[in-house]
């Protein structure tokens, strides 16, 4: 997938209320403005059906580092804190157990 169908998908499945466009979203990701990355990461997370792929295109590790250590889910917190969980490990290395996801021992 290249860089030009994620900012499409993005701004289909998180911004369809805003009115932006692709270099919008380049602006964003090439800013030093954390606050407007922090945004654009927080629409992904509740939004996107992709989010894995997205963020990993998007954004490199020690963005993302410091992007998942300030974020708080606002709303449908279970949900949202064992997908973040998931992105964590896929995209960080980091090692987060989840229970829910855990296979059953007998």
């Amino acid at each position: 997938m290249q860089l030009s169908q994620i900012y499409n998908q993005i701004l289909k499945e998180c911004f369809w209320d805003y009115n932006l466009d692709e270099k919008d979203i380049v602006n964003i990701l090439h800013s030093d403005d954390m606050r407007k990355k922090k945004k654009l990461f927080s629409k992904i997370i509740y939004n996107s059906t992709d989010k894995a792929r997205t963020l990993h295109m998007l954004f490199d590790a020690e963005t993302l580092r410091t992007l998942f250590s300030t974020f708080t889910s606002s709303y449908n917190q279970k949900y949202i804190d064992k997908h973040v969980l998931v992105l964590k490990n896929i995209l960080i290395g980091e090692n987060n157990s989840i229970e829910s996801l855990a296979w059953k021992k007998r």
